[in-house]
């Protein structure tokens, strides 16, 4: 069933991968097309119409790709390769800093007593300028 044929109720699984396409006037089967921008999935039809219509090829180019690095719709084969590819997240810096200095400038987790002598005698001499 093409778009603009069915003027009927959705289907439960209207929007959903696998399911009935998401777009409003179409209930065709499988949504196999996933659309980054609505969160939803379509059929190969009407990803396709949505996908090169100028506006909305020319707006994912400009607004979304530089940042993204994908195209707007994707099969789930291109998400779970193009997922696979993406190097590993690296850690906090800030967290493992944290981590490497904890041991040295406190005595346990609740109390944060300088460990250091000159760090020590620097804070005394604030408090007492102060």
């Amino acid at each position: 069933m093409a778009y603009g044929d069915y003027n009927g109720p959705d289907k439960p699984n209207k929007g959903k991968e696998g399911g009935a396409c998401n777009r409003s006037r179409c209930q065709a089967e499988p949504a196999l097309h996933y659309n980054h921008g609505s969160y939803s999935w379509y059929c190969a039809d009407c990803a396709r119409d949505i996908g090169e219509d100028a506006v909305n090829r020319r707006g994912w180019a400009q607004d979304f790709f530089p940042r993204l690095g994908h195209p707007q719709f994707e099969t789930r084969a291109e998400i779970d390769a193009r997922e696979a590819a993406k190097p590993p997240e690296l850690p906090n810096i800030d967290d493992k800093i944290q981590e490497l200095v904890a041991p040295y400038f406190y005595q346990s987790p609740g109390r944060q007593k300088p460990q250091s002598m000159s760090l020590e005698r620097m804070l005394k001499r604030a408090r007492r300028r102060a």
